[in-house]
């Protein structure tokens, strides 16, 4: 095997680091190679071209001098040949194939200090994570800087997301742009989708567990020749102590490139993120309670001070007749009945006039499992393991969290300790104010979802939930992870016609506004339906009102939706253009979704039905008028083969999604 390697070695590196250490992936094609003399670095080749050029690596101690020279002490190799299931995710089967390689590293000079570094190799990804051994000096440390950096050729053009603080949601849209035009006072956030000659790679981190939430920056001035972005690790708040404090033995989250030749390629590659978390504790079997399914949800077209009983019975009875599992109790039930949900110091217990114990009977009575919503602040206050029993006793089966907006170590080991906390009382969480996924819902698989998007609740106040913004998601934020989008509108507007909910004269906040001004959304009526399906989220909250939905056409789409899905295969897609995808359910039925910007029109192969076998196909497909109205939907069947070729037209801001069920054989 060592010999294959070295030839493999000797045929892909074009330029190799001085006292180098390699590891390929299993097909040969992806090298990462590690230097110490002169500093310690790294690179990544493809296909034997540049991925990342030669780079900076190291961690910055409180404290400590910095590191000298370092030599390679040991080397471990592992091959990573496994599969497991996953029922939660976008397929049944999850295959991790890697090679991985632990560089034991040691201070050529006194005081001869030791960093570990792991090394994996995918055949479509690379990662690599800091080891800190235990050692004298490193019993108790702090994390003061990250030294890595990511080196580009050129200056090439990327997708990314810019803040101008730690503090923030990560909810920004994913633009096109220079990585040299983003400020120096300005954060990147995750993933970084950096396009190079012929290929893709998008920077991210796995298993973000007791470290600081990774950004990227540029730095104010960059090498004439290619780009640099640095590491920027979140400080902890109100505190100069540092970015970590932990205790050695110690390990980083992994800094993570998936690779492609095409933007669906990493759509293809992006099992690394999962691959990198561990199994949960006590195996899949553990977390069997964990359901996945629909739920309707209170808050989006009207607002917190609409919230009464009545109306939460109503949506009960509007997802037990849409076969939907859940239902989302959004902000306003605990604490005031105005403006509820903005500030701690709330006991977590229901309002005088929301009669929360005659909700959840009924809601068991109708086979609907219900969610609450809880600020985050509020729920440490009134203690996590007590409001988890009480809601444990009385039924409820999750909770989703808001306003975190941070990722410092310590609200990363907070995260960690609600959802140990949730497992304990069988609650499921979702993360909404929260940062970017890493992986955490292999480890804690009632971590369902979460938000870190921008998502369909800014239609309420902004115009930026744009069919591009859409066509960006599956191949940058969705890359990372489920996430709580809330799609599936019904009050559906071309984007020269769109007005925002509040532009239209909703005024959220006041209790005394009892007007019927619902809220809408960006493309048409079909573009809707398929980013039901096109989104991942095994918990995924549908938006609208049971008085819209039942008014319009296309919600038998809608009616007892799939959210997790047995295989999963993209077809086509352009990031901020378009996307389709082919989705198995459980039940053995066929979605397929597609949705872009600018329409068109186009012949369908049926490749993927199964030979021998005929299906019905609906088809929800923008209507004849919908360049007039957003709305218009035209629902057809017909009997399809594997040989049919059918046509498909897709408006501009459009959509389309054909469900395939009734399988037969011919």
């Amino acid at each position: 095997m060592k010999k294959v390697l070295g030839l493999c070695v000797a045929g892909i590196i074009a330029t190799t680091l001085v006292g180098a250490e390699t590891v390929l992936s299993p097909d040969g094609q992806v090298a990462v190679t590690v230097s110490t003399e002169g500093g310690l670095k790294w690179q990544v080749q493809r296909k034997g071209a540049e991925v990342i050029l030669p780079s900076a690596l190291g961690l910055q101690f409180k404290g400590k001098k910095p590191f000298g020279e370092f030599e390679v002490s040991k080397r471990t190799e592992r091959a990573i040949d496994e599969a497991w299931t996953n029922r939660l995710y976008k397929k049944e089967v999850v295959l991790d194939y890697a090679n991985e390689v632990t560089l034991e590293l040691k201070e050529k000079d006194a005081p001869n200090r030791r960093l570990d570094l792991v090394v994996r190799a995918y055949d479509g990804a690379v990662a690599f994570r800091y080891g800190i051994p235990a050692q004298p000096g490193f019993e108790l440390f702090t994390v003061v800087n990250e030294l890595t950096t990511w080196r580009f050729a050129e200056d090439p053009l990327a997708w990314l997301t810019v803040y101008n603080g730690f503090k923030t949601s990560q909810e920004e849209a994913f633009l096109h742009r220079s990585i040299r035009s983003v400020g120096k006072d300005q954060l990147i956030g995750m993933p970084a989708v950096v396009e190079l000659r012929n290929q893709k790679v998008a920077l991210c981190e796995a298993d973000l567990t007791d470290w600081s939430g990774l950004f990227f920056k540029a730095p104010p001035a960059q090498p004439a020749d290619s780009t640099v972005m640095e590491a920027a690790l979140t400080p902890i708040p109100d505190n100069d102590m540092g970015c970590v404090i932990a205790r050695a033995p110690h390990l980083s989250p992994w800094r993570v490139a998936i690779l492609g030749d095409t933007d669906l390629e990493l759509l293809a590659n992006n099992d690394v993120i999962l691959n990198l978390n561990p199994p949960p504790e006590g195996g899949a079997e553990a977390f069997d309670w964990v359901k996945p399914g629909a739920t309707s949800w209170d808050w989006w077209t009207d607002s917190n001070n609409s919230l009464s009983t009545e109306l939460t019975l109503k949506l009960i009875d509007f997802a037990a007749e849409m076969g939907w599992p859940y239902h989302t109790i959004d902000g306003g039930w605990y604490g005031y009945a105005r403006r509820p949900n903005h500030g701690p110091g709330i006991e977590i217990f229901p309002r005088k006039d929301f009669d929360l114990d005659r909700i959840l009977k009924h809601a068991k009575e109708k086979g609907v499992g219900i969610w609450v919503w809880c600020y985050w602040s509020a729920l440490e206050e009134n203690g996590v393991e007590k409001v988890f029993s009480d809601f444990e006793r009385r039924g409820i089966k999750g909770v989703k969290i808001d306003f975190m907006d941070r990722q410092d170590q310590w609200m990363v080991r907070w995260y960690e300790k609600v959802v140990r906390c949730a497992a304990k009382h069988r609650l499921m969480i979702n993360f909404h104010g929260a940062f970017k996924p890493t992986g955490m819902n292999r480890t804690w698989p009632n971590q369902i979802t979460r938000e870190g998007i921008r998502g369909n609740e800014m239609n309420k106040f902004s115009r930026n939930v744009t069919p591009v913004h859409c066509a960006t998601l599956p191949f940058t934020r969705f890359l990372l992870g489920p996430a709580d989008f809330t799609p599936g509108s019904f009050g559906n507007r071309h984007a020269a016609e769109f007005v925002t909910q509040g532009g239209r004269g909703h005024r959220y906040g006041d209790e005394n506004d009892r007007r019927k001004i619902w809220a809408e959304e960006i493309g048409t009526r079909a573009h809707a339906l398929a980013l039901c399906v096109a989104f991942d989220s095994p918990l995924t909250t549908l938006c609208d009102w049971p008085e819209r939905y039942r008014s319009g056409k296309g919600l038998e789409a809608l009616r007892a939706l799939p959210t997790v899905w047995k295989n999963t295969l993209p077809l086509a897609g352009k990031i901020g253009r378009y996307y389709s995808v082919v989705r198995e359910t459980y039940d053995g039925r066929l979605y397929l979704a597609t949705f872009g910007v600018k329409g068109a029109s186009f012949e369908l192969p049926l490749y993927f039905l199964p030979e021998g076998t005929e299906w019905d196909a609906t088809f929800y497909t923008d209507g004849p008028n919908v360049a007039n109205d957003a709305t218009d939907l035209s629902v057809t069947t017909q009997t399809v083969t594997r040989d049919s070729n059918v046509k498909v037209t897709v408006a501009p801001e459009g959509g389309a999604l054909v469900i395939f069920a009734n399988s037969r054989k011919r």
